[in-house]
């Protein structure tokens, strides 16, 4: 790779929160730290190889599900199905908060889109996330930081159950109580987990698994058709280790 190629992969690695040194055009060890690092967020196998897959996952968020997952029931994630929300959410997997002083500047960019004074990516960011995505695609969102406020406010269609590309609220230290999570539907997992996209789930943005007994509530956007059926079983089949997620905030 010349030294302009390097540049805009530095870029695009601080940019998602993983490289924190100079943009020089120079491969040393920071820079192949933050592509393994990158790679393995993602489910790529963790070297410092940058090959086209690699390549589509940092610049457009395109995660090859077959090599990502290394299994062939991944295949039944037909990404070019998936609502365009959806697509976007995609493609900040991998970003994350930054460490220390600094603010990742996409989610400083998502509290302006949702209408919340928050300047900082310590504030717990989840609703930032799917409302930043709504928001991004024409959508509006509950403009709330409340994960919650997609219940409460009764947002969009409410739906009997999951499917693609469906807004989920989760309940978060209790079920009555005011805290939460919410992120968007991909899938189910071969260990009957709810597969989920969303932001602040080990303070960054993932798929990961959820306890179907955490679930509040479904909802899509309203006035938008949904291409998918809805129920637990019509989701298609995301390979995961079945290790739930345990930190949202």
């Amino acid at each position: 790779m010349d030294k302009a190629e390097i540049k805009a992969i530095q870029k695009a690695l601080k940019a998602k929160g993983f490289y924190n040194g100079a943009i020089d055009g120079l491969r040393g060890r920071l820079t192949n730290r933050a592509i393994i690092d990158f790679k393995k967020s993602i489910g790529y196998r963790g070297r410092d190889y940058v090959g086209p897959l690699t390549k589509a996952a940092l610049f457009d968020g395109r995660v090859d599900p077959v090599t990502a997952a290394r299994t062939p029931s991944a295949k039944a994630l037909a990404v070019f199905d998936e609502p365009a929300w959806l697509q976007v959410g995609r493609s900040y997997l991998g970003l994350r908060e930054y460490k220390g002083n600094r603010h990742n500047p996409k989610i400083l960019e998502w509290w302006v889109k949702i209408r919340m004074p928050f300047t900082d990516d310590e504030t717990p960011w989840c609703a930032g996330f799917v409302g930043g995505v709504l928001e991004e695609c024409g959508i509006r969102s509950t403009r709330s930081a409340g994960a919650r406020s997609y219940l409460w406010q009764n947002w969009g269609t409410r739906l009997s159950g999951p499917a693609v590309g469906a807004v989920v609220v989760f309940w978060r230290g209790s079920k009555t109580g005011a805290n939460g999570h919410v992120g968007f539907v991909v899938g189910r997992d071969q260990h009957g987990n709810l597969m989920v996209l969303g932001g602040n789930q080990g303070d960054a943005v993932t798929i990961r698994p959820f306890s179907m007994d955490r679930v509040l509530s479904y909802h899509y956007p309203a006035g938008v058709a949904i291409k998918s059926a809805i129920g637990f079983s019509s989701l298609p089949v995301v390979d995961s280790n079945g290790m739930l997620s345990t930190n949202e905030a």
